[in-house]
């Protein structure tokens, strides 16, 4: 019967599809169902359906909106990608992959981004690496020098969801591929778990000792560690305040996580940098249509550039050609050429687009290809960024 949304008939099948191929959803049966009725837009899955009419396999459609560069793009959060074993390895999740790219660009949500089970399997189709994480394990007594109170915490009661949109608000702006939190995001996803699964979460927000809210912390508490979801600090004072806050639960706690952006460099802040530290790769990120991509961002208005490029990408004919992009006072015109000075495939442009790879990086790497004014001209227009998201789905 082929590919079509899923009606809310069809539910029963979501639901045993989704906790076939994700296990864990099992132990969270009811919860995961009540999940799918309360967040997911009736449009928003994506079904094959075989010659019984019985939903085989499926993806989610998920709409949001994310920063890059400072303004707003509609970005498709591909999720829950699922097949039944009977009809794998036969082009399933392909054709609705395919589909899912056509919809997304009709829906002008013109980037997209996913959790990869597999790099290479997603890559095929145009997403790449976009994101990685900084994750951190530290003693607790590292926290030891900042035992001088500064401003002062306060727990986080309802209604305070606007104190910490603005804090973080100002800091996704600087950090590409951040989420645009509704009221929603924050009080379902950001401070609780829509599915239990974890201990109590605690916020607490910093004030500076002119009652100014100037950052806040996300964490629970289990078997003697501290596991922070998200910390977030406009300046120094702020930080160090926190820091605070984490060191007086030493009585509590042995040691600290937090899995945060990788421009976090708390190891110069504290004593001893000689603490656990990782970087893992994160989430995929495609640019689904070029141009209204490019269109959408911001621009510096002091930006000035002129530069000409081919896209490969056989999964969306519309970017599979040469753009000629020229920028003046931070105003952006995009023709077409059949001339162009550098080129790519859709993977790298994604990277690029984000400011994840620059163009120089992108070009070292063999991944791009143009001559050096027009890689220079790339490079006012991509800026390096610390890519970040905390808003898994």
């Amino acid at each position: 019967m082929g590919i079509r949304l899923v009606g809310k008939e069809d539910y029963e099948q979501v639901f045993y599809l989704d906790a076939y191929c994700f296990p864990w959803l099992n132990d969270v049966r009811d919860r995961a169902k009540d999940f799918v009725l309360k967040h997911i837009p009736e449009d928003a899955i994506l079904g094959y359906y075989d010659d019984s009419g019985m939903l085989s396999a499926m993806l989610f459609i998920l709409p949001f909106s994310i920063y890059i560069y400072g303004s707003p793009v509609g970005m498709g959060g591909i999720a829950s990608v699922s097949s039944m074993p009977e009809g794998r390895h036969g082009g399933k999740v392909t054709q609705l992959l395919r589909r899912s790219i056509e919809i997304m660009r009709e829906r002008k949500e013109f980037v997209s981004m996913l959790g990869p089970f597999s790099y290479e399997f997603y890559r095929r189709y145009g997403w790449e690496l976009g994101f990685e994480r900084l994750n951190y394990t530290i003693p607790v007594e590292h926290f030891s020098n900042f035992t001088r109170k500064t401003g002062y915490v306060k727990p986080y009661r309802e209604g305070d969801v606007e104190i910490l949109d603005k804090i973080y608000s100002e800091y996704a702006r600087k950090h590409n591929g951040c989420t645009v939190r509704d009221k929603t995001l924050w009080t379902d996803f950001v401070l609780e778990d829509p599915y239990g699964r974890d201990y109590p979460k605690y916020t607490y927000i910093w004030f500076d000792d002119g009652n100014n809210a100037r950052g806040y912390i996300i964490y629970s508490i289990k078997n003697n560690r501290m596991t922070i979801q998200e910390m977030i600090y406009l300046d120094q004072a702020a930080k160090e305040g926190l820091f605070w806050f984490i060191f007086v639960h030493q009585s509590q706690i042995k040691e600290v996580y937090w899995s945060t952006a990788p421009d976090e460099r708390l190891y110069l802040d504290i004593p001893n940098p000689r603490v656990k530290m990782e970087i893992s790769p994160s989430m995929m990120f495609r640019v689904i249509d070029v141009k209204h991509a490019l269109l959408s961002r911001g621009y510096d208005g002091d930006v000035n550039a002129r530069f000409s490029i081919s896209i490969s990408d056989p999964n969306a004919e519309w970017n599979n050609k040469g753009f000629l992009i020229e920028i003046e006072d931070g105003h952006i015109d995009i023709g077409e050429t059949e001339s162009p000075e550098s080129s790519c495939s859709i993977q790298t442009f994604s990277q690029i687009f984000t400011g994840y790879i620059t163009p120089e990086e992108a070009c070292m790497h063999r991944k791009l290809t143009g001559d050096p004014k027009t890689i220079r001209e790339m490079g006012m227009v991509f800026k390096k960024s610390s890519t970040f998201n905390n808003n898994p789905f």
